[in-house]
């Protein structure tokens, strides 16, 4: 690959990549361990991982960004790495803003719904955790002797659906919306968002007065952004 800079996101389900060429960030998404990716070197990529890691993979370890370097105050040991570079990024962009006097929440809609609070401060308040789209229904097509787990073609529109599939797929995204609404009243803070569904409930969303950010890209910039803040990661 031929860049000045990369980066590698190994998330749950989906693999993230950032790569600079000449002065210009190319971001792009694939499924885990593609097989075009096999056996290259990916040695002098910057990385991180909430995902299982195939053992041929040529990553180094010295590269590995890890969670002691996220410069938030008072993170949990135990917090997932890309909820803390999704915060440190969402912090970093709403600092040089008209909102840098507010605290922010920060949503990563993937396989989980991450809701994490940030204050103006930049110190973790705390969040909730929920799943994601996908996994709502996977969970209950596996869970439910009569239910099948939909594959998604469109989001239908009514809040009563007559065919089962399109009624599970209501009150998933519906129980997402239900989360967005309620932390945003609760906080009226601006919300940072991210991850492969955000679109979705941006869709959903677009005539509620809500603040929020569309940032897709939260995580892999929080790394770009790490690696200019400690040139040695």
């Amino acid at each position: 690959m031929n860049s000045e800079e990369n980066y590698l996101m190994i998330g749950n389900t989906r693999w993230h990549w950032a790569s600079k060429i000449k002065e210009h960030w190319k971001y792009f998404h694939t499924s885990p361990n593609p097989v075009e990716f096999d056996n290259k070197d990916y040695s002098q990529f910057s990385w991180a991982s909430v995902g299982p890691i195939p053992e041929n993979i040529k990553l180094c370890s010295s590269k590995k960004i890890n969670l002691n370097v996220v410069p938030l105050i008072n993170l949990p040991s135990n917090l997932g790495i890309d909820r803390a570079l999704a915060s440190w990024s969402a912090f970093n962009k709403q600092s040089s803003s008209n909102s840098k006097d507010q605290d922010l929440i920060v949503m990563d809609a993937g396989t989980i719904l991450s809701v994490t609070k940030i204050t103006k401060k930049g110190e973790f308040v705390g969040g909730q955790l929920i799943p994601g789209l996908r996994l709502q229904l996977a969970s209950m097509g596996n869970g439910a002797l009569n239910l099948e787990t939909p594959i998604i073609k469109k989001i239908p529109k009514n809040t009563f659906q007559y065919d089962t599939k399109n009624s599970m797929i209501r009150g998933a995204i519906n129980s997402l919306l239900g989360i967005v609404l309620q932390v945003y009243e609760e906080s009226k803070s601006p919300i940072w968002l991210c991850g492969g569904d955000a679109p979705l409930i941006l869709n959903e969303i677009k005539n509620k007065n809500i603040q929020i950010n569309y940032s897709p890209n939260l995580v892999l910039d929080g790394m770009i952004d790490l690696r200019q803040k400690f040139n040695s990661i």
